[in-house]
C-alpha cells in the first residue's frame, strides 16, 4: 500500500495501545515504588526539603520518566516502528507522509507525550511533600487538564487521528 494512503489508527486500538504501555510504565514505576520502600525501612530515605525542590523534581524525571521516555523512543524508532502496545494491536509510528520517523522526532515526540505526566508529578509532589507553593501545584495540575483533552480531542476529529504529540513533530499512528 502507498505510503501516503496507510490506514489510520482507530480510536480503539490507540487506546488499547495506551493502556498496555501505561502498564509497562506502571511495572517501572511498581520496582522504583519497592525499592524506595525497602531503602526506607533501611533508612536510607531522602530528606526533601522546600531548598532541595530542584533536586526531588531531577530525580523523579531521571529515575521515574527518562527510562519510560528511553523505552518509547526506542521501540517506536526499531523495525516495528512500535511499542510493546502498539505491537499488540498493529500500530506503529510513522512520519505523516508515511516514511519511518526518525529518533529525533520520536525523542521529542515522546518528550511531549510525557511531559503532562511530569507537570503532573510536579503538582502533585508540591501538595503531598509539602514542596514550593500551592499556587505552583495549582498550576501544574490545571496545566495537565487542559493539554490532555487537547491531545485526546485531536486524536479523536484529526482527520489522521494525530494526538498533540503527534502534530507537533509531523508524525502519525498507523495501522499495519
Amino acid at each position: 500500500m502507498p505510503r501516503h494512503v496507510q490506514p489510520r489508527a482507530g480510536s480503539r486500538a490507540r487506546t488499547e495501545a495506551c493502556l498496555v504501555d501505561c502498564l509497562v510504565a506502571l511495572a517501572w514505576l511498581l520496582l522504583l515504588g519497592g525499592v524506595a520502600i525497602g531503602l526506607r525501612a533501611l533508612g536510607l530515605e531522602p530528606h526533601w526539603s522546600a531548598t532541595s525542590e530542584l533536586s526531588a523534581d531531577l530525580a523523579a524525571l531521571a529515575i521515574g520518566l527518562v527510562p519510560v521516555g528511553i523505552y518509547l523512543v526506542l521501540s517506536e524508532n526499531s523495525r516495528s516502528q512500535g511499542s510493546l502496545g502498539k505491537r499488540r494491536v498493529g500500530l506503529r509510528v510513522v512520519r505523516a507522509d508515511g516514511s519511518k520517523a526518525n529518533a529525533g522526532q520520536l525523542a521529542l515526540r515522546t518528550a511531549i507525550k510525557l511531559f503532562p505526566w511530569f507537570l503532573a508529578h510536579l503538582g502533585l509532589s508540591r501538595l503531598w511533600m509539602h514542596l514550593g507553593t500551592e499556587q505552583t501545584a495549582c498550576f501544574c495540575l490545571a496545566c495537565v487538564y487542559v493539554i490532555v483533552p487537547i491531545s485526546i480531542g485531536l486524536a479523536l476529529v484529526h482527520p489522521q487521528r494525530r494526538a498533540l504529540h503527534d502534530w507537533l513533530t509531523g508524525t502519525r499512528v498507523v495501522a499495519d
